[in-house]
């Protein structure tokens, strides 16, 4: 090699170096800002500005580190598209009703929002590689956090308070706007009855109880990645508290088929063979001896059902009537979300559920793009699981990945999702954070 030519590859490889290091340090800053987010959650909701400071930061990491093509691309793509084909509707609905401002003011609502912030916080987590140790133990600190509070909304229950709720300084500048009380009072929990059923349900840094399920089971599947073993502990007991305490029944199931499905992808090609003919051995057994596997999956779905009958009723209603109101309206739905089914207790149609909230609220097209938003993210975490060219850290993150989509998969026919993405963002940036350390 030349000397001329060899000073050139010299300052070349000086050049690299230099971006690399710029590069690296860019990276690191934006996981402290997003690990100082969770960190400091209950700092920002006794603000009132806790969702706001999730969407805003979403938005600038997912602007600064959007994914360069790729399959992660079309996933955030496929997310946000939820909320383009709702916002559409809205508008649609609004010029039929002849009300172009009421379709405005929805298309520009939470049930768009609240897709188009569940696609940037994967790309987010994608570009900011925001699946972390660090990350990681600031989701367990976050269970520390809901420990800590939950203690304390115990003692005033205890104390007698039938709930307790904080205005802020959000919520008192905007009163009238139901949003900002929504997501900017800090509710540490409630009595909460429906249709006679009265329960006391903890809520803490959620806009409300099922909210916090969610969230809850999301801590215990990430803080099972906290190297440190006390942190660990202390994630995975907020987050059982968490999903205990807000009475959510799908919260419950969730969880349990989560960690099931981890624990079994944890066990080696031949244990789970093994494991795969040793149950259909013993189910064919048990058929043989007149067991009925529908009938017994209807029987448990009826003791769900029956645990908290008020509610299963209500459901009942609101699923009834959103079904009705899609079959009006397939194509652009009903526009938002409908009247109350009942004249005292507020259970408004298409509500309760994604699957018939986005029939009733979107039509056909909206479903649509969210089926195929969560089989493609699904399918795409599996399939870098089970690829050889994955590392084999991320194979780890990418096996809590796919827990966080079964937490979605069961939630998904009971809860509006929409309104549970900037509450749970750590949810969706730690599904782009470990398809981006499963990339090549």
């Amino acid at each position: 090699m030349s000397p001329a030519h060899a000073a050139l590859t010299n300052a070349g490889l000086r050049r690299h170096r230099a971006v690399a290091r710029r590069c690296a340090a860019l990276a690191a800053e934006d996981i402290r800002w997003y690990t100082r987010y969770l960190i400091l959650t209950p700092v920002l909701w006794l603000g009132g500005v806790l969702t706001l400071a999730g969407l805003a930061l979403t938005v600038r990491l997912a602007w600064r580190r959007w994914p360069q093509g790729g399959v992660v691309a079309v996933i955030a793509l496929a997310w946000i598209s939820i909320g383009l084909f709702q916002a559409l509707a809205s508008l649609a609905n609004g010029m039929l009703a002849g009300d172009m401002a009421l379709g405005v003011r929805n298309a520009l609502g939470m049930p768009v929002i609240g897709w188009l912030s569940a696609g940037l916080a994967i790309a987010a987590g994608y570009g900011c590689r925001l699946a972390d140790p660090r990350v990681a133990r600031a989701t367990a600190v976050l269970g520390g956090w809901i420990l800590l509070f939950g203690a304390i909304a115990a003692v005033a229950r205890l104390a007698g308070l039938p709930w307790l709720i904080l205005e802020t300084p959000v919520s008192l500048a905007l009163p009238e706007l139901d949003v900002a009380r929504f997501y900017g009072t800090a509710q540490f929990f409630l009595m909460e009855d429906t249709l006679g059923e009265v329960v006391t349900r903890l809520i803490l840094f959620f806009p409300w109880a099922t909210g916090l399920g969610l969230g809850g089971a999301a801590i215990v599947l990430v803080s099972l990645r906290v190297r440190d073993v006390g942190w660990r502990l202390v994630g995975a007991a907020g987050g059982l508290v968490g999903v205990v305490f807000s009475w959510s029944r799908a919260a419950l199931i969730a969880v349990v088929a989560a960690l099931a499905v981890q624990a079994f992808l944890k066990l080696p090609a031949l244990g789970r063979a093994a494991l795969t003919g040793l149950a259909m051995i013993a189910l064919f057994g048990a058929m043989a001896g007149g067991f009925d596997p529908v009938e017994t999956v209807i029987g448990a779905q009826q003791s769900v059902s029956d645990a908290r009958a008020g509610s299963s009723l209500a459901r009942e209603l609101i699923y009834e009537k959103s079904w009705e109101g899609f079959l009006e309206s397939p194509i652009i739905g009903q526009g938002w979300i409908g009247p109350s089914v009942h004249h005292i207790h507020n259970l408004p149609i298409g509500s309760h559920s994604t699957v018939y909230g986005l029939l009733y609220t979107g039509g056909l097209p909206t479903f649509l793009a969210f089926a195929a938003a969560l089989l493609l993210t699904t399918l795409t975490v599996a399939v870098r699981l089970v690829s050889a060219r994955t590392p084999r850290k991320a194979r780890a993150d990418l096996r809590t990945a796919l827990g966080l989509c079964v937490l979605l998969a069961v939630f998904s026919p009971f809860e509006s999702l929409f309104s549970l993405t900037l509450p749970c963002l750590f949810l969706f940036t730690w599904i782009g954070g470990a398809l981006r350390e499963a990339s090549p």
